[in-house]
This record gives structure tokens, C-alpha cells and sequence, in this order.
């Protein structure tokens, strides 16, 4: 939260009223200021004016050039919150970093400078930084650690902090915070198999953290292992028995499929716990899972009379009303959703809802209205708005939507992709290539990027053995993706190889029903002689796909 009205601030007033005025007569004067270079005092001076007046990028861009321009390490540690707060990541790396030259042994001036470089992908330097922010290793804790993995994941591909926290293990083996944290990252990184194991290492390490039993159980059944992680969950009821870890299991049971035996233990614990409303909750969640939307409706109407998860239940009742295309319904609902981590998901409800209405322009408000009163989510957002832009065909505005989004993340991958994803379909290839080239460039080992630039290389260019290595880096990452399949038949289509080609579509469409693949193998099947095939393949997609313009063009072109 900024400092308008504090000491802070107050003193930094009146200690440069004189100041004040001067600019002030400068600016209503017509006569020529002669140039000068500012002092710290007045870039602190222009910082909190525009924080005041709610120009959060500017008043970083000022406290930046303060930091720069000054030796107290105080004012670098302004800047340097300010812009991590407000999200504009390379203000507050580059005041971050200024800050550590001024006082190179604060622990949490590295602190930020760690997780800032992490989100930059500069891994040497994070690991350095964030040894020094945890301090000695034998100092620090279980939780230092987890806190730490959790930060790490925000805001960055979780596969960077997993790199890190390996580090971590290898250096310390037998941490259970260290292994927690792995198995946390590894999951948000989609690799279960590593998650389950450094699970089962927390257990071994801590056996007394029901907590890490429940997350093993959970990671257990997301990886199809359903009786070991009943195993799992009955080990930790055992070791602390009551409501907290009965309603665990049940969620487990529930998460299982089985539903019917979910709901058989909450009727059985409702006679040791009458009136509770945490059964009424999940017996709510289960019935919204089974698609029994009249009885969780009815669940979670209750629980707001009695003021119990208000903002949860408001959020999943507009959920309901939304399933139902009550609309008008959904909104007011959401509408009452007023804190915590419910209100970001309740205003993009709400914008969900307008827009299935029919209403993009009351759609386009909800998340203006938004970022100006939540400043520090301003970035949320920003998507979200460009979206609602392109479907208004407001193409500019929606460009200009992701350069400000840019303005606070440029380091980030996904943001470049959607901004060469917006050119692409405009057909301003010579920018759609620019944008993933740049998102290769802040994510080489990302299969999405490395697929769009390769991809778009042979759709248009001639260079299509540029395209072929990144398709086939891809492809090395994630060989069993359909579309980067796709993209490596059509880059050998392209280079003459129609076999091989042929070879790597027939794989792709058999995984995934998609028109621009069918496109794609009809035009292949065509030009090898095999017209009958290629219509096969198209009047199928046709049916399923009959608005794909892709697949439509590509049929005309053999056909009329």
C-alpha cells in the first residue's frame, strides 16, 4: 500500500513546499525553465504526486530514477516495493538491484532481487541472491523454504523454481521443506511422477506432517494410483483423527469418482457433527461435481443465511446461475462476492456473464472499473480486457491493452505469445514472428513458443529449416502434443517430404479432432492422389467443424 498520507510522506511535504510551489509556477508560466538536471528530492517529489494521482507506472518509473540517482539505500528499497507491488517486474529489478549495491548484505533486498531474477529466467543469479536472502543453511527452516517455493511459482514457470529448489537438495538432502517445495513445483510443472517421490521423501523426513500425507494421497490419485492414496489418507485420519481430516478423505473419495460413497461418510458424519456447516460446504462442492445443481444451490443458500463462506458461496451460486444461463442472476451474485481470493474469479465471472448477454461494452467496464480500484491486480486484467477487444474486432485497442500488460511483466513468455497470437490472426506475420521470437528467447525450453515460432516460420516464409529445428525442438519437449505433430507434417510437407509428412498428420489427427489438422491432411491426401481420402477427412471435419474458416479455405482451394 503506497504512503500517501503517512509521516513519510508529510515530512517529504513540508520540507520541499518551497520546491512545490516553484514547479508549480513553472508550469503556469509561459516563460522558458532553463534546463537542469533534477535532484533525488524532486524525482521522490514527481513519485508521490503520481502515486497520488494514481499513475502507479510513473511514480515507479520516478522512484527508479531516484533510487539511480541516490546513495541511501532507503530510497532504492521504496522503489524497489513499490514497483514489486504494483507488479511492474523491471522497475522493481532494476531498483532491486541498486538497492543490493547500496547495502549488498541486506537479506531482503535479495530477497526480492531473487525472486525477480527468477522471473527474468537468470537462475544463477537467483540461486545467489536467494541463498543470501534465507541466510546460513543451518538457520533456516521448514517453512523459510516453502514460503520461498511458493513465491517462486508466482508469476514465473514453476519449472524455474523446481531447477532451483534441486539446487536446494542437493546441497541440503534431507530437508523436508526442501522436498515439499519439489514436489509442490513439480506438480505445477505437470511432472506427477517427480512430485509423488519427493512426497513420499517428505513423509519419510517428517512422518509426523498429516499435511504431507494429504498432499501425497492427492498427488497419488492425480497419477492414477487411487489405492495407495486411500492408503495415504487413512494413515493420516489415524494420526490426527476429527471433522478437519474426515472431510479430507471424503474430498479424496469424492476427487476419486465416487460419489455416491462420498456422500454415504458425510450422512455418517453428520450424526457426530450436527449442524456443521463445513459438511453442508463440501456436501455442496459434491453435489456441484455430480452436476446436481438444484441441492448445491439449496446447500450453499443455506450457508449464506447462516453467514457462513459467504464469499465462496456467493461465488459458487453465480457459478450455478451462470451453468444455468441465468445470466442476470450470475452477476448479482458474483456482485456480492466483496474479498479475499474469490473476488478476482467473481469479476471475471461477472465479465463472462455480460459478454453472455451479449454485452461486451458492459463486459470491458467490469475489469476497467477493477484494475482502478485494485491497483495492485490491475495486471489480472489486462488479458482478460484485450480479449473482450478482439471480440469487439477492436484490434488496436487490444494491442495497445498487451503493450501496457508488457509494461509490467516484459519478461514474460505467455504475454509475448498472445501478442504474436493477435498478429498472426490479423495476418501480420512479420510481427507474429517478432513476438515468438522473443518469447523463445525468454523461454527456450518451452515447446508452445518454440511450436508458434516454427510454425509460423512455414506459413510465412520460405524458411523452412529455421522452422524445422524449432518444430523438432518442440516436438523433443512434448513428443506426444498433436498440434506440434501437426506442425512438424506440415514443415516436411512444405520441404517436399510428403510421407513423412503424411506419417506425422494421420498421428496428429488421430489424437486430436481439430479442423486446421484435418485442413492440413486433406490437403497432404490430395496432392499425394488421394482425393477420395482427403473428402473423407474433410466432410467429417465439416460436420463437427462447420464454422472452421481454415478448413473451409483449404476445401475451396482443391475443389472449386
Amino acid at each position: 500500500m503506497h504512503r500517501c498520507a503517512n509521516s513519510f510522506t508529510g515530512r517529504l511535504f513540508r520540507k520541499n513546499l518551497n520546491l512545490l510551489v516553484l514547479l508549480l509556477a513553472g508550469c503556469a508560466s509561459p516563460s522558458p525553465v532553463p534546463d537542469y538536471t533534477r535532484s533525488p528530492i524532486e524525482y521522490q517529489l514527481m513519485a508521490e504526486i503520481a502515486l497520488q494521482r494514481g499513475d502507479y507506472l510513473v511514480s515507479a518509473q520516478q522512484y527508479l530514477k531516484l533510487a539511480q540517482e541516490s546513495r541511501d539505500p532507503e530510497f532504492a528499497q521504496r522503489a524497489t516495493e513499490l514497483a514489486y507491488d504494483y507488479g511492474f517486474d523491471a522497475y522493481a529489478l532494476a531498483s532491486a538491484e541498486r538497492w543490493v549495491q547500496l547495502a549488498p548484505d541486506e537479506a531482503v533486498a535479495h530477497a526480492y532481487l531473487g525472486r525477480l531474477y527468477v522471473r527474468r529466467n537468470r537462475l544463477d543469479k537467483a540461486w545467489n541472491s536467494l541463498n543470501i536472502a534465507l541466510g546460513p543453511a543451518d538457520q533456516r527452516t521448514d517453512m523459510d523454504y516453502m514460503v520461498l517455493s511458493g513465491d517462486l511459482s508466482e508469476g514465473a514457470d514453476p519449472r524455474r523454481g523446481l531447477s532451483l529448489f534441486q539446487r536446494f537438495k542437493d546441497e541440503n538432502p534431507e530437508v523436508a521443506g526442501i522436498t515439499a517445495s519439489i514436489a509442490t513445483l513439480a506438480a505445477e510443472a505437470g511432472d506427477l511422477d517427480a512430485a509423488v517421490s519427493a512426497a513420499r521423501e517428505t513423509v519419510v523426513l517428517a512422518p509426523e506432517w498429516t499435511g504431507a500425507r494429504i498432499w501425497l494421497a492427492r498427488l497419488l490419485l492425480a497419477n492414477g494410483q487411487r489405492s495407495s492414496a486411500f492408503e495415504q489418507m487413512a494413515f493420516a485420519l489415524e494420526m490426527e483423527p476429527g471433522l478437519e481430516l474426515e472431510l479430507e478423505f471424503i474430498e479424496l473419495v469424492a476427487a476419486a469418482g465416487a460419489y455416491d460413497d462420498a456422500l454415504e461418510r458425510l450422512a455418517r458424519l453428520d450424526t457426530r457433527f450436527p449442524d456443521s456447516p463445513e459438511l453442508l460446504r463440501t456436501r455442496a462442492i459434491i453435489y456441484l461435481q455430480t452436476e446436481d445443481l438444484e441441492r448445491a444451490q439449496d446447500d450453499f443458500a443455506e450457508l449464506v443465511a447462516s453467514a457462513y463462506f459467504v464469499n465462496e458461496c456467493f461465488w459458487y451460486l453465480g457459478q450455478i446461475a451462470f451453468q444455468q444461463g441465468e445470466y442476470l442472476q450470475a452477476i448479482r451474485y458474483f456482485e456480492r462476492v466483496s474479498s479475499g481470493g474469490w473476488l478476482v474469479p467473481a469479476k471475471l465471472g461477472i465479465t463472462q456473464a455480460y459478454l453472455g448477454l451479449g454485452d461486451a461494452d458492459s463486459a470491458l467496464r467490469v475489469q476497467r472499473d477493477f484494475a482502478a480500484n485494485y491497483p495492485k491486480q490491475a495486471f489480472e486484467t489486462l488479458q482478460p480486457q484485450a480479449e473482450i477487444l478482439l471480440s469487439m474486432n477492436q484490434v488496436d485497442e487490444a494491442l495497445a491493452t498487451m503493450a501496457v500488460a508488457l509494461e509490467y511483466r516484459p519478461w514474460d513468455p505467455e504475454l509475448w505469445l498472445y501478442r504474436g497470437g493477435i498478429y498472426e490472426n490479423t495476418g501480420d506475420y512479420a510481427e507474429a514472428i517478432k513476438a515468438f521470437r522473443r518469447a523463445v528467447e525468454l523461454a527456450p525450453d518451452s515447446a508452445t513458443a518454440l511450436n508458434a515460432l516454427g510454425y509460423t516460420l512455414t506459413i510465412a516464409t520460405r524458411d523452412y529449416a529455421e522452422a524445422y529445428e524449432y518444430v523438432s525442438r518442440a516436438i523433443a519437449l512434448e513428443p506426444d502434443n498433436a498440434a506440434i505433430m501437426d506442425s512438424m507434417g506440415w514443415v516436411l510437407y512444405k520441404q517436399g517430404d510428403r510421407d513423412e509428412a503424411l506419417a506425422w498428420l494421420e498421428k496428429a489427427y488421430g489424437l486430436l479432432s481439430d479442423p486446421e489438422l484435418a485442413a492440413h491432411l486433406g490437403e497432404v491426401l490430395w496432392v499425394d492422389g488421394d482425393e477420395e481420402g482427403a473428402m473423407e477427412i474433410w466432410s467429417a471435419a465439416l460436420q463437427e467443424f462447420p464454422d472452421s474458416r481454415a478448413l473451409m479455405q483449404t476445401i475451396d482451394r482443391f475443389t472449386r
